[in-house]
């Protein structure tokens, strides 16, 4: 397979091409590709990472009057697809911002370069996306047009695919994201060389993270020897006061090869996250042996179905099952044990297998 991901525009501006001394987990998150993303898909499928902007860039010049046809009419003058015969197989992401440009883009591969088989994926977490689009007809009927101009139509967190399929005539599988288990786990500590520590994950600007605020304090008054850890994101207001009177600490922002040993040195993470998301705070926790309690992500399903939340859970039901991890060693290591054996399937040779016989199913 010669295979591409393309989105609308990437960190470094350029084609990003995988190398197998360089994988996308070893590469600058911030300049060059992302670590746990659609990045992993490029390294799994040794493959390219494309922006649109670029192959518009490529074709059409840093010209005023390209700049001037985007200004006015919101859209990229026609630019050459060219670059993309050499592939076989692409995934085109979705996303809100774009998403004209995007569905535009697909369209025209569909047509020019038909050898081409089109998987579409959403880049936004299905709480966010399917929202944004109930209250935006013009942004559903893009979305819907985009979704049924793929050849398959991707979802990675399985209660979602319904409604997509409510929405599509294309096929809509499930898949697991891809995420690089064999680096993340060389990071796993066992029980007795944690910390006592109580991580609350997790952006209060999102539906519930804050109950896990409240609930890490609760676990914390009963377990005063242990101390709850926040992070403050970057360029994001915070909202810690369901924290008031518990004994917390503020974490600086890591990126993602810092997070992972971090993560290992912690007990137990809350993060009741109801926004349907893949769930990588629950894949980081799985990969290094730290339950996650609570939300309602694909990965707490997949790897934590017994600590799993919906935002109709009250803080006392989140309570208990951390304090059973807590106080019950044989639970905590049961778990951990089963979201590790269970994470490895998402692992870069196995989804790649998955994923080329995915293709060659529909492909025909």
């Amino acid at each position: 397979m010669k295979f591409a991901v393309v989105e609308y525009s990437s960190k470094s501006g350029g084609i990003w091409r995988h190398r197998d001394d360089k994988p996308n987990y070893l590469e600058d998150p911030q300049k060059i590709i992302d670590p746990t993303s659609f990045g992993c898909y490029v390294s799994a499928l040794k493959g390219e990472h494309i922006p649109i902007t670029w192959l518009a860039n490529t074709s059409l010049g840093l010209n005023s009057i390209r700049k001037a046809h985007k200004r006015l009419l919101g859209s990229w003058p026609s630019y050459s697809l060219d670059y993309l015969k050499q592939f076989d197989t692409i995934m085109v992401v979705h996303q809100i911002s774009d998403a004209h440009e995007v569905l535009h883009f697909a369209q025209r591969v569909k047509k020019k370069l038909p050898h081409i088989f089109i998987l579409g994926v959403p880049t936004q977490p299905f709480g966010i996306l399917q929202p944004t689009l109930d209250s935006h007809p013009e942004q559903k009927k893009i979305f819907v047009d985009f979704v049924n101009t793929c050849d398959v139509f991707l979802t990675v967190v399985k209660s979602t695919q319904t409604w997509y399929e409510s929405l599509a005539q294309t096929p809509v599988v499930y898949l697991p994201q891809i995420y690089p288990t064999h680096f993340a786990s060389q990071f796993f500590l066992p029980r007795e060389q944690k910390k006592k520590i109580i991580f609350a994950a997790g952006i209060t600007d999102r539906p519930n993270i804050s109950q896990g605020f409240a609930v890490s304090r609760q676990l914390q008054q009963e377990f005063p020897e242990y101390v709850v850890h926040v992070t403050q994101i970057p360029d994001v207001k915070m909202d810690f006061s369901e924290l008031q009177g518990a004994r917390y600490e503020i974490q600086p922002f890591r990126e993602w090869k810092e997070q992972l040993p971090y993560l290992a040195t912690v007990e137990v993470i809350i993060n009741p996250d109801c926004t349907a998301t893949r769930g990588r705070v629950q894949v980081d926790a799985a990969a290094v042996g730290t339950p996650s309690v609570g939300g309602n992500s694909d990965g707490t399903t997949d790897l934590y179905p017994e600590l799993t939340s919906s935002p109709e859970t009250s803080t006392e039901e989140l309570v208990t099952k951390g304090r059973r991890l807590l106080t019950d060693n044989a639970y905590y290591e049961k778990i951990t044990q089963y979201a590790a054996d269970h994470l490895k399937k998402y692992d870069y040779e196995e989804s790649a297998v998955r994923l080329q016989l995915l293709v060659k199913q529909y492909r025909s």
